[in-house]
């Protein structure tokens, strides 16, 4: 606990085994006989349970506004594990709305649209959308570019997708108005928080391009057709220096692929596109996001150092915009970089996330996209780590 003017931000985490325990167990942590103004909740799938979000939503006394999500791993600024991650917001000037947009209610668009609209309700100095998507619901760029529309250049927004801790069965997602607790499968939640102190924003990847840039001559979405005028798989595999039938095993495919993304050209650097799947028919290769036609590319690359540093340096950024000391700082860390760092270098990462910011408590999750939208970013992100500091 960490207190500036009375506001606070507390973080609670619980490894035991029964989720309504383990949520309980939690939240009593996070809020410590507070009053919270909103709980933030990120669990391991076999804990995202309707008996936990409940549990949670009654240690901190109901009537308490909610929201959170199912991870591939949660982490707080005692490690990570695989249980439950409760973190709460309260004290004088934090105002918070939540809104939830059930996945076959309406487009990804108009989801980002309606999450956003959280805003309506808060009158505050400084405000952010924090925005939790489904990482298994198609394009989630279209809900970033739908919740922009309605907030705009002054008002990040920053988040993650929900995960299903690398097991691609689907989501879960948790929220509540204050009322009722709902557990839902494969939403969009959003949140709009307001305060009379600064919020800062971060972002970072640690990759850097490599070889000559390729364009891309055909695409749809998410799915790359063509790279320079030839099939984007052979080109893939070529440049790559894989073997020809890679594209053949889907499994092995998928680890291969996940640590050589392909950069996306932008005015202020790379946007990261995981590839993750080949499809050897039609000799096409798919990301997590969109990659539109004309654009330019590059192989990425991950230099060790650099891409452990990254959770560092998003933190480092997102608590320099503050001016002053910070509460807390919610960190939204990439999946797929437990892949690419392994174990040893995860933990090397949150060791250094903890140095940065000691004694100031930090939560998050291991996410299927990172959010960060300012008026200089896309909006969705992947291999990378993103971070908002509360003051």
């Amino acid at each position: 606990m960490h207190n500036v003017d009375e506001r606070w931000f507390g973080v609670g985490r619980s490894l035991l085994e029964d989720p309504a325990e383990a949520g309980a167990q939690a939240c009593r942590e996070a809020i410590a006989g507070r009053q919270p103004t909103l709980l933030l909740v990120f669990a391991a799938l076999r804990h995202s349970t309707q008996a936990m979000a409940e549990a949670v939503h009654a240690a901190a006394g109901g009537d308490v506004l909610m929201i959170g999500c199912s991870t591939a791993g949660e982490f707080t600024s005692d490690g990570r594990g695989s249980g439950v991650v409760v973190t709460a917001l309260g004290g004088p000037g934090f105002t918070a709305s939540v809104r939830a947009i059930e996945h076959d209610s309406m487009d990804l668009y108009e989801a980002g649209v309606t999450a956003a609209s959280s805003l309506d309700d808060i009158d505050a100095e400084h405000r952010v959308v924090l925005l939790l998507g489904d990482g298994r619901s198609g394009d989630q760029q279209e809900m970033v570019r739908g919740a922009y529309s309605v907030a705009g250049a002054g008002v990040p927004l920053v988040g993650g997708c929900a995960a299903d801790d690398l097991t691609q069965t689907g989501t879960v997602s948790f929220v509540s108005d204050g009322a009722t607790v709902r557990v839902l499968p494969n939403a969009v939640l959003g949140a709009a928080l307001g305060s009379p102190s600064p919020l800062g924003v971060g972002l970072a990847h640690g990759w850097h391009k490599i070889g000559e840039p390729m364009v891309v001559t055909r695409s749809e979405g998410g799915k790359i057709y063509e790279l320079d005028g030839e099939p984007a798989l052979d080109t893939y595999l070529r440049r790559t220096g894989a073997a020809p039938g890679l594209g053949d095993d889907p499994a092995a495919f998928l680890t291969f692929a996940a640590v050589r993304p392909l950069g996306l050209a932008r005015r202020t650097g790379e946007d990261i596109r995981i590839i993750f799947e080949a499809d050897p028919a039609e000799r096409s290769i798919s990301g997590l996001a969109d990659t539109p036609e004309g654009a330019m590319v590059w192989f990425m690359e991950g230099d060790r150092e650099n891409v452990v540093d990254a959770a560092a340096v998003a933190t480092r950024e997102a608590i320099g915009e503050l001016g002053r000391d910070a509460l807390g700082v919610l960190v939204f860390d990439c999946s797929v970089r437990l892949i690419a760092l392994g174990g040893d270098g995860v933990d090397l990462a949150g060791e250094r996330v903890r140095d940065v910011l000691k004694p100031v408590p930090y939560s998050g999750f291991f996410s299927n996209g990172e959010i960060v939208r300012r008026a200089n970013a896309k909006g969705m992100h992947h291999l990378s780590v993103a971070a908002l500091a509360v003051s």
